[in-house]
């Protein structure tokens, strides 16, 4: 079970493509010992729905399944999820004047979400370390929110996924010998992982009134955690509809790619791309501690995500042509 190269692949010989399944057996267990601490009821909805979206991962992975099929399957996965979990966005806490809004509209909106989460972090698993990468920082950074708001299991769920994937990242980046792909698998399932940690925040089941207090976005905060690879799928299957292609098209046309066209390494190119979606976090949290409304976070977080997709985008063609 190999990654063959193609003219699409970025690799120059065929690589292990299981490397998911590797990093999975590492969270799994700790999360089922934790579920027994915390309570078997809260978790095991969570738990079955990230190992589906990881088998989902690894059928695609060997049978490559059709696009659309998947995404089909993802819908309704997400939607199964929200039923049983009973856990979705339907809570704005205070955005645009909204608190809770209506299951009709927080429903789709979650489902949307959800199988877009999933879908922009497959996406950034083109080049060495990004997707790792970005699961260490992301993982972390809610792990820090959840201890703030002193949500331990999800705290646990996200600091395990973090601690799980760094030696995936030193073996996917450092390792020539014993070089790994963490595959479909291994995205879908930390795309799932993200969208449970947005479905959490966002919850009306989970409302945190001492961030509420404080002023703090939390749509603001799980934009800015998620911006690059959410608002670079956007722009890449907006690009793709407005050729008048598929956009589950594949090609070479996301943020990491044109990176690459100017001679970067894998290594420098993930360095770059993290430390933009870390800039924008940091910008948003700076906004937040200065005490800027959380309508003002949102729009600073979207507009940072825009120039730094659309507009370093165009720029690298530009300076690439």
């Amino acid at each position: 079970m190999v990654d063959i190269p193609n003219q699409r692949k970025l690799q120059k010989q065929p690589t292990p493509l299981l490397g998911g399944c590797v990093v999975a057996l590492a969270i799994i267990i700790p999360w089922i010992i934790s579920a027994l601490h915390f309570g078997w009821s809260s978790w095991y909805i969570t738990i079955c729905f990230i190992v589906l979206s990881l088998l989902l991962g690894l059928l695609d992975d060997i049978y490559e399944l059709p696009a659309m099929l998947r995404f089909i399957v993802e819908i309704i996965l997400v939607g199964a999820y929200i039923i049983l979990s009973h856990s979705l966005i339907d809570n704005f806490n205070g955005l645009w004047n909204l608190q809770q809004i209506s299951s009709l509209i927080a429903i789709p909106l979650s489902i949307l979400a959800g199988v877009g989460i999933i879908n922009s972090i497959n996406l950034i698993d083109g080049i060495d370390g990004y997707s790792s990468g970005f699961g260490i920082i992301s993982c972390t950074l809610f792990g820090v929110f959840f201890l703030h708001v002193q949500d331990w299991a999800f705290a646990g769920l996200v600091l395990i996924v973090a601690a799980a994937m760094v030696p995936f990242f030193y073996y996917n980046l450092f390792s020539e010998s014993k070089k790994m792909f963490i595959g479909d698998c291994g995205t879908l399932m930390l795309g799932a992982i993200m969208a449970v940690a947005v479905f959490r925040i966002l919850s009306k089941e989970s409302s945190y009134t001492v961030v509420l207090q404080q002023n703090m976005g939390l749509v603001a905060l799980c934009i800015a955690v998620l911006c690059i690879p959410i608002f670079d799928t956007i722009r890449v299957m907006s690009e793709r509809l407005l050729r008048g292609v598929s956009p589950f098209t594949a090609d070479k046309t996301h943020l990491h790619h044109l990176f690459l066209e100017h001679q970067l390494s894998h290594l420098q190119t993930t360095i770059i791309i993290l430390s933009i979606n870390l800039v924008i976090t940091t910008i948003w949290y700076i906004s937040y501690r200065l005490k800027v409304s959380i309508d003002i976070q949102l729009y600073l977080v979207v507009a940072l995500g825009i120039l730094f997709t659309f507009g370093l985008s165009a720029f690298l063609r530009k300076r690439n042509k």
